[in-house]
Order: structure tokens, then sequence, then C-alpha cells
């Protein structure tokens, strides 16, 4: 196979709907991988909840950030140049097929008509036209006679050239997006401010509430915040965040995404205070040199073990116990149900804690292309719309000089049923009265 021949097959298969409809098929099954394995965690998660063949799997194809693993961005990038050409290389023929006159000889002279009939008598053509709910008439004087045609749904022919530019929009946008956006978390108590990343601002946590219903479901979370300067401190804008009403700024928004306990830990050394902080559920707290460490492993508000496990029987903090496991020297050499202010001691460390709160977590996501998938989508929508209930439709009409007509139709979908609508209206039409027929169609 020479080089020109290679080069050929190349270019044939980037701008082949064949080609670009297998490439969508394998990114649809990527995606799944996508949905199925957790995306964007460190790789010791992976290794610790897969198995080494999983693991290796994970770690080499990047299935633990496949939408900006290198891979998959290529078949996208791939997709998007298959979608511009197939669109750029369509367009003038479908534009041709909308707006050109067809040649009177050719259709004349034709014998695979959809449906044909004569008619004879006087027939007020533009009338009979307009009955037939074809408006835009064009005319054409020819030797023999007056050459009638009309379009009506021509934009169906761009149904399915929108449907590939809306997809070449959204996946644009997507990558656009993934480039230029941003997706980061933050964390805390009511008091806790920090700074947002890949932002000028911080957030500041003013107040966290939780409205449960009677049977202690949760009803809403609700995060009150103020978004201050970096720099100058400036609040720039304050508000409340909750569950599917998200706070937003001009280039990005916070979610409010969940929520968990968290209490004061003080850690002392021989009776000496040597670290004090928040400790939030699931963290370890590692100190002196990584000697010893805690880890705040559950919170139970309302403590119960009538039945022999741990549990809470309400979301209050009536009779608060967290479960704790102590590491010293890197091994557990602990692990309880203690209640809030219990010293936890082990050699010379004693960890105490109390005052639990929960505190919220929320979802800082900047995507600037949102607005150009949504023009995608519209525009997805209206191919869609315009393929499936805008068939494009011919009406033609021939009266020769003695006064004959002989009238046709095309289309190209659903051939069977606008013969019929043809034969149904000629047959309904009137030609005495010149039409007074309701069988327009």
């Amino acid at each position: 196979m020479n080089q020109d021949s290679v080069f050929k097959d190349i270019w044939k298969a980037l701008h082949s709907m064949k080609f670009g409809m297998i490439l969508l098929l394998i990114i649809s099954i990527s995606s799944i991988a996508g949905t199925v394995i957790p995306q964007n965690n460190p790789l010791s998660f992976y290794k610790r909840e897969y198995g080494s063949f999983t693991y290796t799997l994970i770690s080499t194809l990047d299935l633990h950030k496949v939408y900006t693993s290198w891979w998959f961005i290529a078949m996208m990038v791939v997709l998007s140049i298959n979608l511009t050409l197939c669109s750029v290389i369509r367009l003038p023929g479908l534009l041709r097929k909308m707006l050109h006159m067809p040649a009177v000889e050719k259709e004349m002279s034709r014998s695979d008509f959809l449906v044909r009939e004569e008619i004879y008598g006087e027939i007020d053509v533009k009338k009979l036209f307009r009955k037939a709910r074809f408006y835009r008439l064009k005319v054409q004087e020819t030797e023999k006679g007056t050459f009638y045609f009309a379009y009506k749904h021509r934009f169906g022919h761009l149904g399915s050239w929108l449907t590939h530019v809306g997809l070449l929009i959204i996946i644009v946008s997507y990558m656009f997006g993934q480039i230029t956006g941003f997706d980061t978390y933050i964390y805390g108590v009511p008091g806790v401010q920090e700074e947002i990343e890949h932002t000028s601002y911080m957030m500041s946590i003013d107040d966290f509430d939780i409205d449960f219903r009677p049977d202690y479901t949760v009803n809403q979370y609700t995060s009150s915040i103020t978004i201050k300067n970096s720099v100058t401190e400036e609040i720039m804008k304050v508000g409340k965040t909750a569950v599917n009403e998200p706070f937003r700024m001009d280039n990005f928004s916070i979610y409010q995404n969940g929520t968990g306990w968290a209490v004061d830990m003080l850690l002392e050394r021989d009776g000496e205070e040597i670290a004090e902080r928040i400790l939030y559920q699931s963290e370890i707290h590692v100190d002196d040199n990584q000697r010893i460490a805690l880890q705040f492993s559950n919170f139970y508000p309302d403590f119960d073990n009538s039945r022999g496990m741990p549990r809470t029987i309400s979301p209050y903090p009536n009779k608060p116990r967290f479960l704790y496991s102590v590491f010293y020297e890197g091994q557990r050499v602990d692990m309880n149900v203690a209640e809030m202010g219990q010293p936890i001691e082990w050699q010379e460390y004693t960890f105490i804690v109390t005052n639990p709160r929960q505190f919220t977590l929320l979802q800082i996501v900047s995507d600037p292309g949102i607005p150009g998938a949504k023009v995608g989508g519209l525009v997805l929508l209206h191919g869609i719309m315009f393929a499936f209930y805008f068939h494009p439709k011919q009406l033609k009409a021939f009266k020769d000089k003695e006064g004959r007509l002989t009238i046709w139709g095309d289309t190209i979908r659903n051939q069977e049923a606008y013969k019929l609508q043809i034969q149904q209206f000629l047959t309904n039409y009137d030609k005495k009265q010149g039409g007074n027929s309701d069988g327009a169609y």
C-alpha cells in the first residue's frame, strides 16, 4: 500500500459518518467507566479498594480521571474533527437541495414519479398550490408551457446536519470547560475561612443549618457564606447555598454537596499541650514526628448500644459518642467509642475531644463551557425536530400550451403516506369550481 493510498483512507475515515458513529460509541463506553469507577481520588485509594490487576488498569489508562485523560481528550478531538469535516462537506449539497430550481426537461422525462396526475380544464394553478398549503410558488416560463414548483419543510434537509453541528458545539464546549474551568471543594464549620483555589477570592462559612422532617430525614441543607477579595478582604457577595439552590458568582457556582461531624481536639504530651485543632469526620491527626495519631472514624450524635451494635437514634447530639482509633509509631494500638471530654490516653499522650457540631461540604465549580453547551443542546434539539417532524416535500406542476396540467410531488421519507395525501387532495379538489376542498395537506 503506497503512501497516497494511506492518506486517502485516513481522509475518508476522518469525514466518514460511520467512523464518527463508531468513535461516539467508544466514547460512550468509556464514559461508563467514568461513572462506575469513582473519579479524582488519589491512586492510593484505588490500590486499597481494588485488586492488583484492576489497579494496574486504572493507573495505566488513567481511569480514575477518565474525562481529563489524554486518550479521552484525543478521541474527543478526533470526533470534533470528524463532525466538522462532515458538516462542512455536506453543507453545500444540502443548500443546493434546498434552493435549487429543478430543470423542466429533466423533470418531465422522469420515469420514477412518486405519483403523477393529469388534469384537464381551466385550473387556477396558484390557487391549487395555496389550497395544498404550498405558498412560496416559483414559476418558470418555457417554450412548451409553464412550470410551477414549491417546497414545504425544506429545513428538514438540515435536520441531521444541525444534529451534527449541535453535537460538535457540545463537545467543543465541554473541552473548553475542562481546560479553562475548575472543580474544587471546601469544608468547614461556621467561622472557618478558606481561600478558593484558582480564584482571587476567599470564602467565610457564616452559618450551617439542617432542616429535619419529623421522621429525622433531611429536608434541606443550607449554608450561609460570604465571598471576599483575597487581598483586600473586601466583601464581594453574601448569600446562601442549599441543595438544588446554588450560590452564583460571576465565573463560578457554589453547591451544597454534603455534611459530616466535626469536633475540637486537644493533644497533650506529659500534661503539656502540643496541638489543638478542629478534627473532621474521617480525618487523621498525626503529630510529634508521626509517633502518635488519632483517627476520627465515626460519630453517633444520640448513641445507643442496646442492640449490641453502636447506632444513633436521632440526628441531634443528645448523647454524643465518637468512634476513634489511636496509632502509635505506625501501629494501631487502640480502637473504641468515647464520650465527649473523656481523656483518650496512650503512653505519654492524651487526646481530649469536645464540642461536636456538623460541618458543611461545599463544591465550587467553574465551567465556562456551559453557555456553549446550552447553545449546542438547543441546536441539537432543533436538528432532531427538523429530522423527525419536518420532512421536505415538493409539489410540481406543468401546464402546456393546450392547457393540460400535469401535477406530481416528491419527498424523501414517508413516500407512501405523501402519495396518498396527493391523491386524496386531487380527488377532493373540485376542478370545475377551481377548488372548494378541505383536503389540503
